[in-house]
């Protein structure tokens, strides 16, 4: 039975489209890949603490055993979160030593602004014949891991950025940062920011105009013309 041209023109035009169908793939879009440094690699700030042993067999603290306490006690004051923990031994050969040091501890802390109530003295039990005194107190600190390459990072050819990418930069940031809690967001009891004042530097910037503070030199002292 011939076959007519109508039918002809359909087997031709479904025979043309055959190769067009093969090339297509399905392709899964996402559209919450992210892409910031920020939210591929997020800083993360974790407690840490911070401890040191101090030497409780003399008579009391050495000057650098001080030194150490002072330096302990400042680092405390800026990073610290909550209390400065100042433990002593009990039962040991030396626990009238370890007391006596303990309140020298506590005496340099006072002298240096912190509150009573941020001091805790406790004692600890140990099986050692004599041992330290030993002060710790937490602080945030920032962390990072990188170093994953689970592809090559040159055989990509959408252009996308690779693994790994941005994260030596947040790793160097949260190194550098002084408080890692300020990451999390602005203390609170700090100062908050002039609105007023910034609106009106930002008003001036758009006229052109210097946007610096103009000074009264009213309450400048100047010599008087007879005195000369």
């Amino acid at each position: 039975m011939p076959i007519s041209y109508t039918a002809r023109r359909v087997v031709m035009v479904a025979l043309v489209g055959l190769p067009i169908a093969a090339c297509q793939s399905d392709r899964v879009i996402t559209g919450s890949v992210p892409t910031s440094v920020e939210q591929r690699y997020p800083i993360g700030v974790v407690p840490e603490r911070v401890k040191l042993d101090l030497n409780a067999t003399g008579t009391g603290l050495s000057r650098p055993d001080k030194a150490m306490v002072e330096e302990f006690v400042l680092g405390w004051r800026r990073q610290g979160t909550g209390g400065l923990e100042v433990m002593a031994p009990t039962g040991t050969a030396n626990e009238a030593q370890a007391a006596s040091v303990a309140e020298e501890v506590k005496a340099i802390a006072y002298a240096y602004g912190m509150p009573v109530e941020s001091v805790h003295v406790v004692g600890y039990r140990t099986t050692q014949y004599t041992a330290p005194v030993r002060l710790a107190y937490e602080r945030a600190t920032a962390t990072l891991e990188c170093g994953a390459w689970p592809t090559n990072a040159g055989g990509d050819w959408r252009n996308l950025p690779y693994e790994n990418f941005g994260c030596a930069s947040q790793k160097n940031l949260a190194a550098m940062v002084e408080d890692p809690r300020d990451l999390n967001g602005p203390r609170s009891g700090t100062t908050p920011r002039d609105g007023q004042r910034r609106d009106t530097v930002y008003g001036k910037y758009r006229k052109g105009e210097d946007p610096s503070t103009i000074y009264n030199d009213a309450g400048t002292g100047q010599i008087s013309e007879v005195a000369q």
